[in-house]
């Protein structure tokens, strides 16, 4: 007994700023934690729906193409119908979750005390500035990474099965699914959350700081977007003999055009696009191939690492303008 005591006695918890931290922050975590733990239940149930209708419907004979079978390509559009399009409106939503991180936790977070005054008194305790930032960036990023990771596995447990049935009638690259499955979640929360903290130091006003953490993180959250097909070098193909592109089914396509027989790239002849045989008109100018830079569908998860760790740099950044702000200006 004793020594059941004493390891209680020994096991870790929160003490002293980080204890304050939490406790100024708890009910949204378990608010948060609670629905999170509701979408992955829910989500459990459609997953096991899902993978129970392909089984019955024969359809790993279609898995990640559209074939021109006309009976699979009916089934799929019927599978998706019924499984494809209640998830749509979910993954649509969770662009929006790394936002709600950054307005109503980091915003407010230094926001309300540097407007009110009161973290004078806590620096006043024999707690340095530095440490007072410190618990006030770590324990809201604990938090925002179990949330955010909770609602991430959940969305990509129920879409997993679908988007590999699916193939391009639901393609991974675009913003849904991509921007609410995997790490990235995890990672745009993390930035958000620390954008919204920072732009409460800076500007000091809980109002201004939440409407500010909403403009600057939809532009961050844009220019994410624009470069994320730019994160890993694509792959390219040339072949001859094809007036389409040789790119794999469900490849994110980047780029493509014509080839000339000696293999180089040439424009294209639109007047081409109009005549009865395409084909035909294209070979009469020149055009005898096609080129096509793509990232296959094997870049889904390497694009989403590499999207998360160009996040936690910025995050990191974020926290280092912050801290260069307490350490300069904070008084």
């Amino acid at each position: 007994m004793k020594g059941t005591a004493t390891a209680l006695r020994r096991r870790p918890r929160l003490r002293g700023l980080s204890w304050l931290v939490w406790r100024q922050n708890r009910t949204a975590f378990w608010i948060g934690l609670a629905v999170a733990a509701a979408v992955l239940v829910y989500a459990a149930i459609q997953h096991h729906r899902i993978v129970t209708a392909i089984d019955q419907q024969h359809l790993q004979m279609c898995r990640g193409s559209t074939p021109a079978a006309k009976e699979c390509f009916s089934k799929i559009v019927r599978f998706g119908g019924e499984y494809q399009y209640p998830m749509r409106r979910p993954l649509q939503v969770m662009v929006l979750l790394p936002l709600l991180f950054g307005l109503f936790l980091g915003g407010p977070q230094l926001a309300q005390e540097l407007e009110s005054g009161t973290f004078r008194t806590v620096c006043s305790q024999s707690v340095t500035r530095v440490r007072w930032l410190a618990a006030k960036l770590l324990v809201p990023v604990v938090m925002t990474v179990v949330i955010s990771g909770t609602f991430a596995a959940a969305m990509t447990w129920w879409w997993q099965p679908a988007g590999d049935v699916m193939g391009r009638q639901f393609p991974w690259y675009q913003w849904y699914p991509f921007d609410g499955i995997g790490p990235v979640v995890v990672g745009t929360s993390v930035l958000m959350l620390l954008i919204g903290t920072v732009l409460g130091l800076l500007l000091r006003r809980t109002v201004a700081a939440m409407g500010a953490t909403l403009v600057v993180g939809a532009g961050v959250l844009l220019a994410l977007e624009k470069v994320r097909g730019h994160l890993l070098p694509t792959t390219t193909v040339n072949a001859q003999h094809t007036s389409v592109p040789p790119a794999p089914e469900n490849a994110w396509l980047m780029a493509d055009g014509a080839l000339s027989p000696s293999g180089a790239r040439v424009s294209d002849v639109y007047s081409c696009y109009a005549a009865d045989h395409f084909d035909a008109c294209l070979a009469g100018h020149g055009r005898t191939g096609h080129w096509a830079e793509f990232h296959p569908a094997a870049h889904l998860w390497p694009l989403q690492l590499a999207e998360t760790g160009l996040c936690l740099v910025l995050a990191a950044a974020v926290a280092a303008v912050a801290l260069w702000q307490v350490r300069r200006r904070l008084a």
